[in-house]
């Protein structure tokens, strides 16, 4: 089963970004689509250094 990985990098887990993905995940679901949400907008990631 293909899986599709939503990430949401707003800093408000449950905000607007979230309500989006969830509309995706609707329809990723419906066309049996297994999907997983990560949000990392409360993770401290930095671009390349090298």
């Amino acid at each position: 089963m293909p899986k599709v990985l939503l990430i949401n990098g707003s800093p408000k887990e449950k905000g607007c970004t979230f309500t989006a993905l969830n509309e995706m995940v609707k329809v990723f679901t419906k066309n049996n689509i297994e999907t997983e949400i990560i949000h990392v907008g409360n993770k401290d990631i930095r671009g390349c250094i090298a």
